[in-house]
C-alpha cells in the first residue's frame, strides 16, 4: 500500500476520534501496517492500572475485555515488558516501544491466563506519559493462527507509534469531555437548582478527582471547592461522596 493510502487511513481514523467507532475501527486501519486482532490501552496512575479501551476483531469479542480486566486486577506487577518500558527515561509525550513473546513470560499464571488461554503468542507495546506523567500503554497482540509479527511489521509499529499516540490522546480527551458533559447534564436534570460551579465540582468528584486537584483545575481555593460541594450535597439530599457515586454512576 502506498504512502498516500497510508496517510488517508490516518485521516479517516482521526475523523473518528471521540466517537464509539474509533475503538472498533482502530485495528482495521492499523492492519495497513501491522496485523492484529486484539488491542488494549491502559493508564497506570500511582502504580494502579486502569483499562481505558480495548477491542478484538472477529470471534469472541469479549476476550479483549476479559484479558484487560485480568491484567489490571492480578498480573500488572508481573509484566516485565511494562516494567522495562516504564523505567526508561523518556519525556512527557515521547514514546518508546518493546515486544514480548508469550514463552518469555516467567510468571506462569500470568502467561497461562492472558496468553495461553486465549491463543496469544506475541505482544507489541508502545508507551508514553500523559500530562500527569502517568504511563499510557498501547498493546497489540498476535494470535497463534497469525504467526509471529514480521520484522517489517515491528518496524512499521515503531515508526507509526508517535502519530498513533497523538490520535489516541485526542480520542481519549474527546471521550472524557463527552463523559464530563453527560455527567453535568445528569446533575442538572436531577437537581435544576444546582449552580454551574456546584455542577463543575460534583462532576469532577464523580471523575475521582481529589479536592486539591479540583481546586487546581478550577483555579479556586480548596476551601471554596468544599463550600460548593457542601451546597451541592445539601440540594441533592446527600451527605457523603459515596452517595453521590450511587446516584450517578
Amino acid at each position: 500500500m502506498n504512502n498516500r493510502q497510508n496517510f488517508s487511513n490516518f485521516i479517516d481514523l482521526a475523523a473518528l476520534m471521540g466517537r464509539p467507532e474509533f475503538d472498533s475501527s482502530l485495528l482495521f486501519y492499523l492492519n495497513t501496517w501491522v496485523q492484529s486482532k486484539h488491542f488494549s490501552i491502559l493508564r497506570v496512575k500511582d502504580n494502579i492500572p486502569a483499562l481505558l479501551l480495548c477491542d478484538r476483531q472477529h470471534d469472541r469479542p469479549n476476550v479483549a475485555w476479559h484479558c484487560g480486566q485480568s491484567y489490571v486486577k492480578r498480573y500488572h506487577l508481573y509484566d516485565d515488558l511494562y516494567q522495562n518500558l516504564a523505567t526508561q527515561n523518556i519525556e512527557q509525550h515521547q514514546t518508546t516501544t518493546g515486544q514480548l513473546c508469550a514463552d518469555e513470560i516467567i510468571f506462569s499464571p500470568y502467561r497461562q491466563e492472558i496468553y495461553e488461554k486465549n491463543g496469544l503468542i506475541q505482544r507489541l507495546c508502545g508507551l508514553y506519559r500523559d500530562d500527569d506523567n502517568s504511563p499510557i500503554l498501547f498493546n497489540l497482540y498476535r494470535h497463534k493462527e497469525q504467526g509471529f509479527y514480521s520484522d517489517h511489521e515491528i518496524e512499521n509499529f515503531e515508526r507509526i507509534i508517535p502519530a498513533l499516540v497523538k490520535l489516541i490522546q485526542g480520542h481519549l480527551a474527546l471521550q472524557e469531555k463527552s463523559q464530563q458533559k453527560d455527567l453535568k447534564q445528569q446533575l442538572f436534570k436531577y437537581q435544576p437548582l444546582l449552580t454551574s460551579q456546584e455542577v463543575e465540582v460534583c462532576s469532577r468528584i464523580l471523575k475521582g478527582m481529589s479536592y486539591i486537584g479540583i481546586a487546581a483545575d478550577l483555579n479556586l481555593k480548596e476551601s471554596t471547592i468544599k463550600t460548593y460541594r457542601n451546597r451541592a450535597f445539601e440540594k441533592l439530599g446527600i451527605n457523603f461522596k459515596n452517595q453521590l457515586f450511587a446516584l450517578f454512576l
